[in-house]
Formats: C-alpha cells, sequence, structure tokens
C-alpha cells in the first residue's frame, strides 16, 4: 500500500511538472515570437531548473522517505521488483514530456520563420517607402530654395519681376502648385505628394524661363529706365568699393526710385536692409 501511494505521488508530481513545463515551453514561444530574448532565456533557465526538479527530484525524495518508513514501522509484504510490468511510469511522462516539447518546436519554427519573414518584408517596405519619400522631398526642397534665393535676392527680383506678380497666369499656377506641395507634403499619401512635387517643379521651370524672358519688358519704357538706373544705384551701394557717404546716398536714391513702381518683397527688402548695413559697417572698420 504505502509502494503504490508513492508511486501515484510521483506519478503526480511528474505530471504537474510536465504541465509546468508546459506553461514554460508556451512562455519561451511567446517571448521568441515578440523576439524578447532576455525574457526567453529567463524562461529557459527556468524551464531546466523545474525539469531537473521533475524528473530528477522524486525518485531522491520519495527515496529518502521510503528509508525514513522502513526505520519506523515494520515492513509491508509487497510484491517483488520483478513482478509485474516494471518499466518506470515516471520515466514514460517525462519522455512523453519532451516529444511534446519537440512537437511543440515543430510547430512553432515554421510560424515563428514566416512571422520573421513577414517582418522583414515589412521593414524592407517602410524603408523603400522613406526612401521613396526623401527622394521626393529632396525634389520638392530644391524648387523652395530655388525661389527663396530669389525671394531674398533684390538685384534677381528686378531682373525678374514677373517671377512675383501673381497676375502673370505662370507664376500664378507655380504658387498655387506650392501650396498643393505643402499641404501634400504634411499628409500620408505618398503617391499624391509625388504628383504634388511634380506639378511643382514643372510650374516653376514655366515660371522662371517666362519671367527670364520677360525681364522688364512688359512695363513702360520709363519704368524700364527707372527699374535700370536704380539697380545700377543698388549694386554700387552693395559692392563696398566707394565711399561710405556715396554707397549710403546710391541706396536711398535706389529705394526713392523704386518705390510707386514695384513693391520689393519683404524678404529681398529685409535681406537689402542688412547687406547695406554690413557693408556700411566694415566701411567704419
Amino acid at each position: 500500500m504505502t509502494e503504490r501511494v508513492s508511486d501515484m505521488a510521483q506519478w503526480g508530481v511528474v505530471l504537474l511538472g510536465n504541465v509546468v513545463l508546459l506553461v514554460i515551453a508556451a512562455g519561451i514561444f511567446k517571448a521568441w515570437m515578440r523576439a524578447e530574448w532576455g525574457r526567453a532565456v529567463t524562461f529557459l533557465v527556468f524551464g531546466c531548473a523545474w525539469a531537473a526538479a521533475v524528473y530528477l527530484g522524486p525518485d531522491f525524495f520519495l527515496g529518502h522517505a521510503d528509508e525514513i518508513d522502513s526505520a519506523t514501522k515494520k515492513p509491508a509484504d509487497h510484491k517483488s521488483d520483478d513482478d509485474g510490468f516494471g518499466f518506470p511510469l515516471w520515466l514514460l511522462f517525462a519522455v512523453v514530456g519532451c516529444a511534446v516539447s519537440v512537437g511543440i518546436a515543430a510547430v512553432a519554427a515554421p510560424i515563428v520563420s514566416r512571422r520573421r519573414r513577414r517582418k522583414a518584408a515589412q521593414r524592407e517596405r517602410v524603408a523603400a517607402t522613406l526612401d521613396r519619400r526623401r527622394a521626393i522631398e529632396a525634389d520638392h526642397d530644391e524648387v523652395r530654395e530655388a525661389y527663396g534665393r530669389y525671394a531674398a535676392d533684390v538685384l534677381a527680383f528686378l531682373d525678374r519681376p514677373a517671377l512675383d506678380d501673381v497676375t502673370v497666369p505662370t507664376t500664378a499656377r507655380f504658387h498655387h502648385a506650392m501650396d498643393a506641395a505643402e499641404d501634400a507634403r504634411r499628409g500620408e499619401d505618398l503617391a499624391a505628394y509625388r504628383e504634388a512635387v511634380s506639378i511643382l517643379k514643372t510650374a516653376w521651370r514655366a515660371a522662371d524661363e517666362h519671367a527670364r524672358k520677360t525681364g522688364v519688358r512688359h512695363l513702360p519704357k520709363q519704368e524700364r529706365a527707372t527699374i535700370s538706373k536704380a539697380r545700377a544705384l543698388l549694386e554700387r551701394a552693395l559692392d563696398g568699393a566707394g565711399g561710405e557717404h556715396e554707397r549710403h546716398a546710391a541706396y536711398a536714391k535706389a529705394r526713392e526710385l523704386l518705390d510707386g513702381i514695384l513693391v520689393i518683397p519683404r524678404q529681398a527688402a529685409a535681406e537689402l536692409e542688412s547687406r547695406h548695413r554690413l557693408t556700411l559697417t566694415k566701411a567704419e572698420s
């Protein structure tokens, strides 16, 4: 009777141990799929320790329990170990547990492999999308910078004022395309952004070429002469070759001539004022 209770206790411990091992295996699988390697290693170490306790512990502890029981009680009649089926059933549980673990690993391996391939493909798609966006943004920035250089250079403005005149159809289309590209850049639709930047580049080339060809020819003859004179005065005021009084007088006269003919863009006016002050400061030093 004592031996039967001991065997049942041993089977129960191993059975419970296998259940816990299956839970640990599930934890390892979950951590593996989430690429949580530290957690997976922790589960693995704990699983090995638990397996050793389950598969080696019953024989050790129950064996000593039998020795203590035999020392304190009269020996009970029992059959010889050679009678009946002598294969240790706890070992059978251990083999079954290992087989189940191997089966789980065999099933999990292709799942994990497919998931890794999907993640790798997704990373490649994201990287490709980012590369395409950077290329589109580079084209967009190229146009913005080109227009920014024009808008900050009063001499370039005087050479092609039509590029700042929204009553000119090509200029109006360019500014409309510029606004559309800025809106598309803030969105998530990459195809729409690419199309908007393509339209912007075409509109910029058309507006710039038209402004260069037109120059100031669309203005009355007297205004063209005044603009030409003002441009020459500004060059003299900004080149730093003459005296301070001469440069200051040339700058003031140029601004006086341009008033009422052309409205200098604010960015160009600010840059002009800054360059003029810098020139005067260098002359004083």
